[in-house]
């Protein structure tokens, strides 16, 4: 490539000071240019002399075709590469620390996927790669959401985080190593006799925690009030019609909350003073369904008479109420002429339930002589009645998990 002027290559690529062509090779059999660029940062002595700054690795980047040719940009990069200040305007020609594609490829792509021309098409007209289309759009979509979340979660001068450490809340998590941070900081904190900022240095330490592994932590987000699921194209729908949902007495959520198995993290004194008097009756053991939905009635009836006063909670009880609509969505139950209704229906499975409509069923069931039919009620009713039967459920994916 000694024929090929460099400069020359430079303004074809876009590549400007202090970046500069290195070395240039060219594969006509697999058709691919690679580009090695050199940053030209340095820092000069007393006589103008420079010290090159020391390259940890070898960056490689899929960039837009030159031509024919699948063009590729190598780059030695420092530790300051990636740094605010160089990120903030980066050149088109270098990508992302730990993408595969330059941001001149990502922008092509992003915009191409803007005006809902598909990757098929983009393909074709730009011979992108297609896994390398895809991938790009996932990226953005994922780096999307996450800045969405972490712009949600509280500020580390948030009460929140140190209700957490001092278990001033009823938090819960079953994550082993959210657990063991969450001893190891209140044990810090102990031993410096509650120092602020000591105490400041562990409520920033478990909020970084919180953001690096947000995928394993949904439920301890919900309890923190930051919901994470990505809103569907029917909630979008469902609110240009101006369409809602109300909340009844019924709704697993208020089982949730009631048995203790979520935390509205209130700060309103009287509302978890209301809650705990509920619990008290909610929780004994010769409580009836009834009885249940009518403590949920109550708990209910309260919020609505003091919604100005309880905008915080609402909003938090409104994204729990969607990851739970969402977890319903994605059950998948057994057909209706599967097995293991006749199970059900012959008492092989046992289905422990405090609802009384479904006992009543299994009871007429398996007092009917028609078994097709009465298996086909039972499967039905589960059908309809999925949101309310989800401890029922998991009972049979338990059996089914078991059989196969």
């Amino acid at each position: 490539m000694d024929r090929l002027n460099r400069r020359d290559m430079e303004q074809v690529l876009g590549i400007y000071a202090p970046y500069a062509i290195r070395d240039i090779s060219l594969n006509a059999d697999t058709e691919t240019l690679v580009v090695q660029i050199e940053q030209q940062l340095s820092k000069r002595g007393l006589f103008g002399s420079s010290v090159p700054k020391t390259a940890s690795k070898m960056a490689r980047w899929q960039h837009s075709k030159t031509g024919r040719f699948s063009t590729i940009i190598q780059m030695p990069v420092t530790a300051s590469t990636f740094s605010k200040s160089h990120t903030l305007n980066p050149p088109t020609f270098i990508g992302p620390e730990n993408a595969s594609y330059t941001y001149q490829l990502q922008q092509i792509v992003l915009l191409a996927d803007s005006k809902n021309i598909s990757s098929e098409t983009i393909f074709a007209l730009t011979g992108i790669d297609r896994k390398l289309i895809n991938q790009i759009i996932l990226d953005s979509k994922t780096e999307q959401q996450e800045s969405q979340v972490n712009n949600q979660l509280p500020l580390e001068t948030d009460p929140v985080w140190r209700a957490i450490i001092k278990h001033e809340s009823s938090f819960r998590s079953n994550l082993p190593s959210l657990k063991f941070l969450i001893a190891r900081l209140e044990l810090t904190c102990a031993n410096s006799k509650d120092d602020a900022s000591v105490l400041q240095d562990s409520i920033a330490t478990l909020r970084q925690f919180f953001i690096k592994n947000r995928v394993q932590l949904k439920s301890e987000y919900a309890q923190i009030g930051v919901n994470q699921v990505t809103e569907k194209p029917a909630d979008t729908a469902e609110k240009k019609t101006g369409k809602r949902k109300t909340l009844t007495a019924d709704h697993p959520i208020w089982n949730s909350i009631l048995s203790g198995d979520v935390d509205l993290l209130s700060k309103n004194i009287g509302l978890n003073m209301f809650i705990t008097q509920l619990k008290s009756l909610y929780q004994k053991n010769d409580v009836s369904a009834e009885e249940k939905l009518q403590i949920s009635r109550e708990l209910l009836s309260y919020l609505k008479k003091n919604m100005a006063k309880l905008r915080s909670e609402l909003v938090v009880i409104s994204k729990l109420v969607s990851q739970l609509n969402e977890k319903v969505d994605t059950v998948e139950l057994p057909d209706e002429n599967d097995a293991i209704w006749k199970k059900v229906l012959s008492g092989q499975i046992h289905i422990e339930t405090t609802q009384m409509a479904l006992k009543l069923l299994l009871v007429k069931a398996k007092s009917s002589d028609d078994e097709v039919e009465s298996c086909k009620s039972i499967s039905q009713y589960f059908a309809r009645n999925t949101r309310a039967l989800s401890k029922e459920i998991q009972q049979l994916e338990q059996h089914t998990a078991v059989a196969s």
